[in-house]
């Protein structure tokens, strides 16, 4: 009877133990998860370029935190209607930028910009967004800016060929200003059904084993699909075929396209020494590896290489997502603007 008795004391000792240390693991995850959400905002704020003003993007980045997303076909996910400090979000899912009344009298083209977060204008307040830069210097131009967050040149297409369905618009112009990034980054982020569900048992096991197998991801590296040149010809393929897809729409809808390949942090040239140590070489190369491949197929005049429009030295970049400080913006909206009046001019003469 009395080693029955120890042997119950023994058991329930082990289990207390188990359940304290399990117990202490999961506050050990939420506690992880919740320093995480602080230090997102403080890794944000400690690496901008230098000579901005922190209090404003402390601000900006707040208000981007409270955008809140709904799922549309094609589309992925769509910042729902409302608003959220610097944003004003319309019914569609864009951001919607005041109008310039004090041009209008001289607006006699339309212009539709498309783009992802870039020209969106993430972080930044609506005055100093890319359409707002170019509205300035392009006054007999009245332009729509249906850029959205996180979206690829399928996107675009898709977003288009729905706002000409709904609001039957025809536009003169339609300037796109996006390139190979967005699909750069869904190769190289290589995420498999298993890696999204090894994410959600996290929260379903118990902490231990959760624990476990978070220190074996730390100590576990996987090599990039991306790396394989079968699949960076697929990205260079996949992204050429985009831009004919959304040429031809233009064209179908009478538009004149233009498509602008924006810079971003693995730009040849481009200042990145405030992000420097979240970038990698491995990425790099791929990169210019997609974007050798790219441009060895391009032979369209419709297509125009911005990618180098940042290396002058300064930085331009916020973050390594590639957004834009309004200086980039503006410097971004000179080479655009130029190149358009330069098409305008020749068709007058």
């Amino acid at each position: 009877m009395k080693k029955i008795k120890y042997t119950f004391a023994i058991v329930s000792l082990f289990g207390c133990i188990v359940l304290f240390f399990d117990g202490f693991g999961d506050f050990a995850l939420y506690a992880r998860h919740k320093v995480a959400q602080f230090n997102k905002d403080s890794v944000f704020l400690d690496h901008l370029p230098d000579n901005t003003d922190r209090a404003i993007y402390e601000r900006n980045f707040s208000d981007s935190q409270k955008l809140t997303f709904y799922n549309a076909p094609f589309l992925d996910r769509i910042i729902e209607p409302g608003e959220y400090g610097i944003y004003k979000i319309d019914d569609y899912g864009h951001r919607a930028f005041p109008a310039d009344t004090s041009i209008s009298q001289v607006q006699k083209k339309t212009m539709l910009l498309l783009g992802s977060s870039q020209s969106f204008g993430y972080h930044i307040e609506a005055k100093d967004a890319l359409s707002a830069q170019m509205q300035g210097l392009l006054p007999d131009y009245k332009i729509d800016n249906y850029s959205m967050l996180g979206i690829n040149l399928d996107g675009n297409f898709v977003d288009w060929y729905r706002m000409a369905a709904i609001e039957k618009k025809r536009y003169d112009l339609v300037v796109i200003v996006n390139g190979f990034f967005s699909h750069y980054v869904e190769c190289t982020k290589n995420v498999s059904h298993s890696e999204i569900e090894a994410v959600i048992e996290k929260y379903r096991l118990p902490a231990l084993v959760s624990i476990v197998r978070s220190l074996k991801d730390k100590v576990t590296t996987t090599n990039s699909l991306c790396e394989q040149p079968e699949y960076q010809d697929i990205a260079a393929r996949r992204v050429d075929d985009r831009w004919n897809q959304l040429l031809a729409f233009g064209k179908e809808q009478g538009s004149k396209t233009l498509i602008f390949i924006p810079p971003s942090v693995w730009s040849e040239n481009a200042n990145v020494e405030n992000l420097q140590s979240f970038l990698n070489e491995k990425h790099r190369a791929i990169y210019s590896a997609i974007n050798n491949k790219i441009y060895s197929q391009i032979d369209n005049s419709a297509i125009i290489n911005l990618t180098h429009a940042f290396d002058d030295g300064r930085q331009y970049f916020l973050d390594t997502g590639s957004h834009f400080t309004p200086e980039g913006n503006a410097l971004l909206a000179r080479k655009i603007a130029k190149h358009i009046q330069d098409l305008d001019n020749k068709a007058l003469e």
